[in-house]
């Protein structure tokens, strides 16, 4: 068996086994979001190719609700060069960039209880008008992408269909991936839950099934206590009104983008939106909290530079100051609180305001004139 390598990071989102003697296959699991937090398809093709031997049958295993396209898209194609040694099994669900995974198999099964989601990729932006117009352009050719990707396992399905489905989000039972070309057969297994990754997930979804919500985020039972005294009723309770989540999660990750691009690191806020449970304000909160004390101690530090690979990596503040400190000891940097060196242009300036003191100018006249008597 062999776990993604994390090095640094916080997470791992796939595992590589080599089955026992006798069943000759090799499985591969994507369990959770994909490549979001710096461990690439890159790294899950090379440990795969640590352990296979070019002949055993591959099964990949997916349950996860997507992440970096991307990577997804490098993931589809690999699969592909599987050719018919690779199947894939969607466990629980293969939504976003997992199914865009997915349809790379040669061979697709679907458990009877999970689903497949197709959607328009998306991205946050910044910049001007021009950035912004150069990063709807760049949608375009994911969606095209995407497409491509659909239409190559599911050819029968019509593409301006297939461009509708996209548009409106659309989750597919395991009858309806078989139908529709997405999936080739059906099997049988144990229900699973929705998704074994971050909670909150369903949160980035706009139409998320209700009883693939419910599976995935369902509370353990409690243990009952005693009830605690009945207050007396107000005769006039006026109802709390109901939180609208999607101004919660909206608030939410503006606050982590403007928390991004106040550190200078703007490019990260995606991933750092796609991994927090938005609609959580505490977590939102300590996650930006999280990024600006990074940020300041790097630039303390006066090694910025690492202020990204340490965000990404989910480290704490702590955990950041202690490498940083390794780092300094190393000689890499040294944290210097003395007043910066003053440039020549400052120092002109004092020198010549110095000699347009005017007490200093008295001075000097006075000891001359002494000096003459």
């Amino acid at each position: 068996m062999m776990e993604s390598r994390s090095g640094g990071h916080a997470r791992s989102w796939y595992r590589i086994a080599a089955k026992a003697a006798g069943k000759n296959e090799i499985e591969v699991m994507i369990y959770d979001d994909i490549g979001l937090w710096g461990i690439t398809a890159k790294q899950l093709i090379e440990d795969f190719n640590a352990v296979d031997d070019g002949e055993s049958p591959v099964v990949i295993a997916i349950n996860s609700p997507g992440g970096d396209l991307f990577d997804g898209f490098a993931l589809n194609a690999w699969i592909d060069r599987l050719g018919a040694r690779g199947t894939v099994r969607i466990d629980g669900m293969a939504a976003s960039a997992a199914s865009v995974i997915a349809v790379g198999g040669h061979k697709v099964v679907i458990s009877q209880s999970a689903m497949m989601m197709i959607h328009n990729p998306y991205t946050f932006a910044y910049g001007n008008a021009d950035d912004l117009r150069k990063s709807a352009d760049m949608m375009d050719k994911a969606r095209d992408g995407i497409i491509a990707a659909y239409r190559r396992k599911a050819s029968a399905i019509d593409e301006a269909a297939l461009i509708q489905m996209l548009d409106d989000e659309t989750w597919m039972s395991a009858e309806e991936a078989v139908s529709f070309g997405f999936a080739d057969a059906i099997v049988t297994s144990p229900a699973v839950k929705a998704c074994l990754g971050k909670s909150g997930i369903f949160a980035r979804f706009r139409h998320p099934p209700r009883a693939l919500i419910e599976s995935g985020e369902a509370e353990p039972p409690v243990v009952e206590e005693p009830p605690a005294p009945v207050p007396t009723p107000d005769p006039d309770p006026v109802p709390a009104p109901a939180p609208d989540t999607a101004e919660v999660v909206a608030k939410a990750a503006v606050l982590i983008i403007k928390t991004c691009h106040a550190a200078g690191i703007p490019e990260i806020a995606e991933e750092i939106i796609m991994n927090t449970k938005l609609t959580d304000g505490e977590a939102v909160a300590a996650e930006a909290e999280r990024i600006k004390a990074i940020r300041d101690l790097c630039v303390l530090a006066r090694l910025p530079e690492l202020a990204i690979e340490y965000v990404k990596a989910g480290l704490s503040a702590d955990a950041a100051r202690a490498r940083l400190t390794e780092r300094i000891a190393e000689g890499v940097s040294r944290i210097d609180n003395k007043e910066p060196e003053k440039t020549k242009e400052q120092a002109t300036k004092e020198a010549v305001a110095d000699q347009l003191n005017p007490d200093k100018i008295y001075t000097a006249r006075k000891g001359k004139k002494g000096t003459e008597s």
